[in-house]
This record gives structure tokens, C-alpha cells and sequence, in this order.
């Protein structure tokens, strides 16, 4: 009775953190820093609050304090040797105190169970998530109306991007504790979620929509075949990312699509700034400032001439997180991330053909790849706060998969 009624006070709080950082992404991310970093240190207080709960010993907690750790230690030594001449020393530290506060919420998250509270707050906050955009994009103007009143919400692009790239992460652990419920209530929420990604303006959170449904249902077909796939290519993208960039010349194909171009050229400039220093990169937060003059293309383009206006990245990033972990860690960074990667296929191996749960993890895990890749950085607190609720979605997958599984990432 005791251990039923300690998993009802977790789910509750499971679910009071996600609708809170629903509110958070729909209206406020991108307004102003100090509501993200309140949001943090209040979620962070409220997983505190199930630490006498938590199993610490856990191998999933043991494997994520271990990832931010290694993290942490890697963004402190950019600031603390010269190698690193770069360096934002203010942006690393506020990282490092973020990353261990997210850390109490990936611990909240990597309980093991999957109750009724758990179905029920999910779905609820999925759908009250899906009508606001919906509404939002049919000009309702609901963020607007509020305006008038006694709050300032967020209308820009990128805060609709913002929470869109959260609708269609959250999709997938919404998509799993129903997988049991009345096929009416999956499809009303499918059809939903497809109609408020469509109507929104970020393409990346349609393209990992759509691919992340297909490595669903081809993982339901053949899990360990896709699995694989999708191991070996992050760590490939991971490894080679720079010099795929430097061969291939990407940045000339001005006849594709301009997003999709514009993204391939700013990878190409940030491709030509990891070679000068490829190996230790140039210190945490240095893409702020980085100059990109020097490193635009040689070859000219009226499809590139936009970015000739631009002395930093656009947004001071290079909407790659791969490419950003290169600039700003070198292949010290990479080696970093492909020994997460490494790890988390140790879990998948035991989970792939003995879990129900396998198709939900690789395909959020897919999505969190696709937007990663087009439109991200790492040292802002919205960005971060979104990385800690990824992470906790996907440890909440892997702790509520079958308990016939035995997960040992650790031995």
C-alpha cells in the first residue's frame, strides 16, 4: 500500500512538471531568461521532493549523474586552461549549475512505473498542449488577447518553433502510456498532433514528425534491424560531421530547397571554423562571437549573398547541435557524445526485442535527432530546459519498458 502510494506522489509530480513546462514552452519561452531559470529552480525544488523516493543507486541515475559530470567537467576545463582562448566563462558556469539542477527531474522521471495518473495527466496535457497551437495558428490570437491583460507572452517565431519542436517530443511517452487505451483516443490524439505541427511554422518539427513515425512502425516490423541503422548513424553523423561538410560542397546546391540550402551553408561555414581548431575546439560559449566572415565559401552565390550581412552565426549559433559540439569542444566534444550515444546502445541492446517500449525510444530519440540538427545551441535556458525534459521523457520510456528486461547500462 505504502510503495502504491509513493508511485501516485511521483506521478504526480511527474505530471505537475510537464504541465508546467507545457505553459512554460507555449507562452513564455524565448520572453525572458529569469522565467526560464525560475521554471528550472522550481521544477528542480519539486523533483527534490521525491528524492527520498528515488532509488539512487539506480543504474539509469547512476549512468546520467555519471553523462553530467563528464559534461560539466569538460565545459569547467574550456574556462580554467589557456588552451581554450574563447571562452565565455559565464555562459559555462551557468551551464554547469543548469545541467545539475535538470539532473533532480531526469532523476524524478527515471522512477519505474507506469499508473493511471501517468495515462491519464499525459494524454490531458497533450491535448490541452495540441488545441492551443491549434487555436493559436487559426488566428485565435490566444497569446495575444492575454497580452491585454496582466501578462507578456511570447509571439515570436522562434517561440512557436520552441514549442512545437516540445509538442512533437512529447508526442512519443504520450503516444506510449496509451498504448492500451481505446484505438479512438490514439487516433484523436495522432490526428491532432499532425494538425498542429502542420499548422505551425517550423519545418524541422514536421520533417521529425514524419520521420520519426516511420522508424516507428518500421521498429515495430523489425527493431533490432532499425536500431542498429540509427546507432550507427549518429555515430557516423557525430564523427564525420566536419568532413562531410569539407568534401562534399553542399553549400554550391543553391537549387534545393532554401531552408534546407540555408542550413547547408551555415554548416559549411561551421565546418571551415572546427578545421582551425579541430581537435579542442575554441572553448564553451565562443560561437556567441565567433566572426564567420572569414570562413564563408569561396565560391559566391546569389542564394549566399544573405549571409554576407551577418558577422556572427544568425541567432549565434550554427542550428547544429553536432556542429556546435565541434566548434566549441573540437573532437574532444565529439568523442564526448559518441560515448553517450555508446552508452545508451548499451541500454537498447537489452531492450530492443524484449520491450514494448523499444519503438517509443527510438523513435523519440530520432526526433530529438532531427531537430538537433537544424535548430538548436546549448547554452540558453529555454535550449536546456528542453534537453532536460528530452532526457527525462526518454528515461521515463526506458524505466516504465517491460519488467521482464533487466537494464544494467552500468556493469
Amino acid at each position: 500500500m505504502e510503495n502504491l502510494h509513493n508511485q501516485k506522489f511521483i506521478s504526480v509530480l511527474q505530471a505537475s512538471i510537464l504541465f508546467s513546462f507545457s505553459i512554460y514552452a507555449f507562452f513564455f519561452a524565448r520572453n525572458i531568461d529569469s522565467i526560464g531559470n525560475s521554471l528550472l529552480l522550481g521544477i528542480s525544488i519539486v523533483a527534490l521532493l521525491s528524492f527520498s523516493y528515488v532509488e539512487f543507486r539506480s543504474p539509469m541515475l547512476v549512468g546520467a549523474t555519471r553523462n553530467v559530470c563528464l559534461f560539466s567537467l569538460l565545459c569547467f576545463s574550456t574556462t580554467v586552461f589557456p588552451i581554450w582562448t574563447n571562452t565565455e566563462p559565464n555562459w559555462s558556469y551557468s551551464a554547469i549549475c543548469k545541467c545539475i539542477l535538470g539532473l533532480s527531474v531526469v532523476m524524478l522521471f527515471s522512477v519505474k512505473g507506469l499508473n493511471r495518473i501517468n495515462t491519464q495527466s499525459f494524454w490531458i496535457i497533450f491535448l490541452f498542449l495540441c488545441v492551443l497551437m491549434i487555436l493559436q495558428n487559426s488566428e485565435f490570437y490566444i497569446k495575444e488577447n492575454l497580452n491585454c491583460f496582466l501578462f507578456e507572452c511570447s509571439t515570436g517565431a522562434w517561440n512557436e518553433k520552441y514549442h512545437t519542436f516540445w509538442l512533437v517530443i512529447f508526442f512519443w511517452p504520450t503516444m506510449y502510456s496509451i498504448r492500451k487505451c481505446f484505438k479512438y483516443k490514439k487516433f484523436l490524439l495522432f490526428s491532432l498532433a499532425l494538425i498542429a505541427t502542420q499548422s505551425s511554422y517550423s519545418e524541422s518539427a514536421k520533417l521529425a514528425l514524419i520521420i520519426s513515425i516511420i522508424i516507428y512502425f518500421a521498429s515495430n516490423y523489425n527493431p533490432r534491424a532499425v536500431w542498429k541503422i540509427i546507432y550507427w548513424g549518429l555515430i557516423s553523423y557525430v564523427l564525420f560531421f566536419p568532413f562531410l561538410f569539407q568534401f562534399l560542397n553542399l553549400s554550391s546546391m543553391d537549387w534545393v530547397y532554401d531552408r534546407l540550402y540555408s542550413r547547408f551553408l551555415l554548416f559549411e561555414v561551421a565546418s571551415n571554423a572546427i578545421m582551425q581548431n579541430l581537435f579542442i575546439g575554441k572553448g564553451f560559449g565562443s560561437t556567441l562571437s565567433l566572426n564567420i566572415i572569414q570562413f564563408l565559401p569561396e565560391h559566391s552565390s546569389p542564394s549566399n549573398v544573405w549571409l554576407e550581412s551577418y558577422e556572427t552565426f544568425p541567432g549565434n549559433h550554427p542550428h547544429n547541435l553536432v556542429a556546435l559540439v565541434w566548434l566549441e569542444f573540437g573532437l574532444l566534444g565529439a568523442i564526448l557524445l559518441t560515448y553517450f550515444i555508446n552508452r545508451a546502445n548499451k541500454v537498447m541492446i537489452k531492450l530492443v526485442n524484449n520491450s514494448d517500449s523499444a519503438p517509443y525510444i527510438m523513435s523519440i530519440i530520432t526526433t530529438a535527432t532531427v531537430l538537433f540538427s537544424f535548430s538548436w545551441s546549448i547554452w540558453q535556458t529555454d535550449v536546456i530546459l528542453t534537453y532536460i525534459m528530452f532526457f527525462s521523457c526518454l528515461c521515463f520510456l526506458i524505466q516504465t519498458a517491460s519488467k521482464t528486461v533487466t537494464i544494467n547500462a552500468t556493469k
